[in-house]
C-alpha cells in the first residue's frame, strides 16, 4: 500500500460497529430482495424500500408522481407484500420522494439546445424559396434554417 494510495478504513473502526454496519447491509439486502419479488413493475423501477421496523416500511420514490401512485395504491401493495412471511406484520407504508441530486459545480447543466438539423435536399429548397422572398428578415431567417443542415448526411446533386 502506497502512502497515497486507498487506505482500509475498517483497520481503523472498532469491530462492533463494523459488526453492526454488516447486519444493518444484510437487512437492507434482504428488505430490497423481498420488496422486488412482492411488488411489480414499473413500482420497483421507480421505487426502493428503505427500512422496514415494527410493521412500518418506509419507501422513497423516484418523483412526487410515483410517490402519489404508491400512496394512492397503498392498500393493494400491502396486501400483496403480506403474502410473503417476511412482511407479515405490515401495517403501514411511509413514502417519500427521493431527494434530487445535488449537482456538482464541475457537472455542467445543458445551456443551450442543439439547433435541429434538416436534410440537404430540405436544406436547398428554403435556400432557394428564401432567394425569392422579397422581406430580407425573412429571407436572412430562411438562409440560417436552411444552414443548418445535417452535416452527416452526405450531399445530394
Amino acid at each position: 500500500m502506497t502512502r497515497n494510495g486507498p487506505k482500509n478504513v475498517g483497520a481503523h473502526l472498532p469491530s462492533t460497529m463494523l459488526s453492526r454496519a454488516g447486519v444493518h447491509m444484510d437487512k437492507l439486502s434482504s428488505l430490497l430482495s423481498h420488496w422486488k419479488a412482492n411488488v411489480g413493475e414499473p413500482l420497483v423501477s421507480h421505487s426502493f424500500p428503505v427500512s422496514y421496523d415494527n410493521g412500518r416500511l418506509s419507501l422513497r420514490a423516484d418523483t412526487s408522481a410515483w410517490a402519489s401512485r404508491l400512496r394512492h395504491s397503498q392498500g393493494e401493495i400491502m396486501e400483496q407484500l403480506r403474502v410473503d412471511p417476511y412482511f407479515q406484520n405490515l401495517h403501514e407504508l411511509y413514502v417519500r420522494v427521493l431527494p434530487e441530486r445535488v449537482r456538482s459545480p464541475m457537472e455542467k447543466k445543458r445551456k443551450t439546445l442543439l439547433p435541429s438539423r434538416i436534410p440537404d435536399t430540405a436544406a436547398h429548397l428554403i435556400k432557394s424559396v428564401a432567394d425569392d422572398i422579397v422581406d430580407p428578415a425573412l429571407r436572412r431567417s430562411l438562409i440560417r434554417l436552411a444552414g443548418a443542415r445535417d452535416k452527416s448526411a452526405p450531399a445530394k446533386r
